[in-house]
């Protein structure tokens, strides 16, 4: 579906005038009410319509009424989306996983959208793009037992890591023995699947859940912000979409950032499923018919 017909709009509105008022008053006030109000609010709408679908594919449909919807989930998004999450006094554990992390020496890209959320300048070159999923597939292959790759669930489509557990990787063996059986032992995120992270091809960031002293590192370091809708709750939608920790982080802009970004997404893996992913060289493991499929 496409974005109503201005026109087809402005002339249902120029019959409504003329069936109420005298004809001289109704174009007079047509004529002041179109110039005043409607023709910059179908302007509006039109650019920001524009500007949702040239943000590409993802978890809201590329449409009209994809639109309405996103329209509507701006009422109830953060208020800066650089401040960390808030942490509780029922955080367990109290500590993050990330100890430190170095200074990203770019400025913040331009970030824009809800669903899809995406950078939109600073977008790496495409080898940049296939390290980082190189880097992927390398956790899954020094993790065999604990990782999987499949279609992002908060996406619907895109690279995305989860974790094995049972009730959600049925294929898999269970491997109980490697997860810590306290309260860390999962933090859901989307429908439970155990989501830890996804990619996104259009500009190579990414979304993730973190702790929130985690979370605060990156944001500091200037690694990423957290997604508008983190822990917001949304009327009619059943309390909150997104997790309180729930971050982008940006894309690469050199080739020594692949090694950071691995960190930050070892410490998504900890906050989700409570294990510490062993971290690969580059690379290793990982064949082109992986990296391609």
């Amino acid at each position: 579906m496409v974005a109503p017909d201005s026109d087809q709009a402005l002339l249902h509105l120029k019959d409504l005038f003329s069936s109420i008022f005298p004809h001289d008053v109704s174009r007079l006030l047509f004529s002041t009410l179109v110039i005043s109000f409607v023709v910059p609010i179908l302007h509006f709408v039109h650019r920001d319509y524009s500007n949702f679908l040239a943000l590409g594919p993802g978890g809201t449909p590329s449409n009209f009424f994809g639109y309405l919807r996103i329209s509507y989930l701006r009422l109830f998004t953060l208020k800066d989306p650089l401040s960390p999450p808030p942490p509780t006094l029922s955080e367990c554990p109290v500590n993050g996983f990330l100890l430190q992390l170095p200074k990203r020496p770019q400025p913040r890209p331009s970030v824009a959208g809800i669903a899809p959320h995406r950078q939109i300048n600073q977008k790496p070159p495409a080898h940049l793009y296939q390290l980082l999923r190189i880097a992927f597939y390398s956790l899954i292959s020094a993790n065999s037992k604990l990782l999987r790759s499949g279609n992002s669930c908060f996406e619907k489509h895109g690279l995305a890591l989860f974790l094995c557990l049972c009730p959600q990787c049925p294929d898999a063996k269970c491997h109980t023995e490697l997860f810590h059986s306290g309260p860390t032992h999962m933090n859901r995120t989307c429908e439970d699947t155990g989501e830890i992270c996804h990619l996104h091809p259009s500009d190579s960031s990414m979304h993730l859940t973190l702790h929130p002293s985690d979370a605060a590192l990156v944001i500091s370091k200037g690694w990423g912000e957290r997604h508008p809708l983190a822990g917001c709750p949304v009327l009619g939608f059943g309390g909150r979409l997104l997790p309180e920790g729930f971050v982008m982080v940006y894309a690469p802009q050199q080739e020594n950032q692949i090694g950071v970004l691995k960190d930050i997404v070892r410490a998504a893996g900890w906050w989700v499923g409570g294990v510490c992913l062993a971290s690969a060289s580059t690379g290793q493991g990982v064949s082109l018919r992986q990296i391609d499929g």
